[in-house]
């Protein structure tokens, strides 16, 4: 009786000393979002339309893009660079990088800007995407970006695009320096949700304009262009890109 008492403690003693060398088990590791996958998309063909003879450039040189030259500042100047048509899929985002320099302002400032399709073949007409404005204007005191009509067989920059909405940021004029421009489009279903903004590079937390809307109805889902224009009012003796990225991620 002795012994079989004695060999159940013995029993007793080992069952606890291995459970108390056997580590327990680890909770599951929370399953991390995966980020979006991104893809560089390059640009090409930076132009002023309509300047046949390259008459202001541009110059490209280290990574910068300066368009500039005698009497460039007289009147407005509507310049683009193009891309391989990209289409916008469902939860996708086209998402923009600039830094945009002006040189010898010495009108009101203000510069308009978007994503596009161009449909003609000399670029100049039939433009569908959305164009953002900058700057003051007497004619839009609160910006504007504004969305091509489905027909439209104007510049990116005619007055027909319908009105999205107004700058969040109070506009402010555009001066001498260097501006942060950021542009992205998201595809949600039909309709593509836009976000942009300009914004100083001394001082990124003051804008000079900044949207954020919603277009319910889209002309188009691909887009193959960045467009800009100086408009006289700008009277800029030269505009600078650099460092200047475009990307199509999804989730």
């Amino acid at each position: 009786m002795l012994l079989l008492k004695n060999l159940l403690l013995v029993s007793i003693a080992t069952t606890l000393s291995v459970n108390a060398q056997t580590p327990a088990k680890a909770a599951p590791a929370t399953t991390a979002a995966a980020p979006a996958l991104g893809n560089d998309i390059p640009l090409a063909g930076w132009m002023i339309i309509g300047d046949k003879t390259k008459a202001f450039g541009p110059k490209e040189e280290a990574g910068t893009i300066t368009f500039t030259g005698a009497g460039f500042g007289d009147k407005g100047k509507n310049g683009a660079v193009y891309f391989t048509k990209t289409e916008l899929v469902e939860g996708s985002t086209l998402e923009l990088n600039a830094k945009v320099t002006f040189v010898g302002v010495s009108g009101m400032g203000n510069f308009r800007y978007g994503i596009f399709q161009k449909r003609s073949k000399d670029h100049a007409r039939g433009w569908l995407g959305y164009c953002a404005y900058a700057g003051i204007d007497k004619k839009f005191p609160k910006g504007g970006l504004f969305a091509s009509e489905v027909g439209n067989d104007a510049n990116f920059d005619s007055s027909t695009a319908r009105t999205l909405g107004e700058s969040l940021a109070a506009f402010k004029n555009i001066k001498d320096g260097s501006y942060n421009l950021t542009m992205e489009m998201t595809r949600s279903g039909a309709a593509i949700a836009t976000k942009t903004s300009l914004a100083p590079e001394s001082d990124p937390g003051s804008p000079v304009e900044q949207y954020s809307v919603t277009d319910s109805t889209p002309s188009t889902f691909t887009f193959d262009a960045f467009g800009f224009s100086t408009h006289q009012v700008l009277s800029a003796d030269s505009i600078q890109f650099s460092n200047v990225s475009l990307r199509q991620l999804t989730k």
